[in-house]
């Protein structure tokens, strides 16, 4: 039976924009930390057990280290304006954060659970949201 292993929970945390702390760390000036969702990505990172879904969240974890690399690489590339007859697209690393931002949305999707909603890393599109449960 094939299942995550814990560099890939690790992994899919991050990518997806959950705190990387143990949950005491969760209190912020006596006051807890939002982070009721983590809960339903750790449930649902254990109940991965098909093959086949944990090859695809692999892959996905994986585009997205790809696109997190080039996003590291692209701050070298911010300061050409031109190169001969090259010009280089300013917005490289706008595009960049739209994509990685459609994975990790697929990589949600996949698990069934929300981006973590105070992620900065989601702000402004559309990324994060927040639980609204009505009665």
């Amino acid at each position: 039976m094939a299942t995550l292993n814990d560099a890939e929970k690790e992994r899919t945390r991050y990518h997806l924009g959950y705190m990387e702390t143990s949950f005491a760390a969760s209190m912020q000036l006596g006051i807890p930390r939002p982070v009721q969702t983590v809960f339903l990505l750790e449930a649902a990172m254990g109940l991965v057990t098909d093959a086949n879904a944990v090859s695809r969240i692999r892959g996905v974890l994986d585009q997205l280290d790809k696109i997190e690399e080039q996003l590291k690489n692209a701050t070298c590339s911010l300061v050409a304006e031109q190169l001969g007859d090259l010009k280089l697209r300013s917005s490289f690393p706008d595009l960049l954060e739209k994509e990685y931002g459609r994975w990790a949305r697929r990589l949600a999707d996949i698990l069934g659970v929300p981006l973590y909603a105070f992620s900065t890393r989601f702000s402004g599109s559309g990324g994060g949201r927040s639980i609204t449960v009505s009665g």
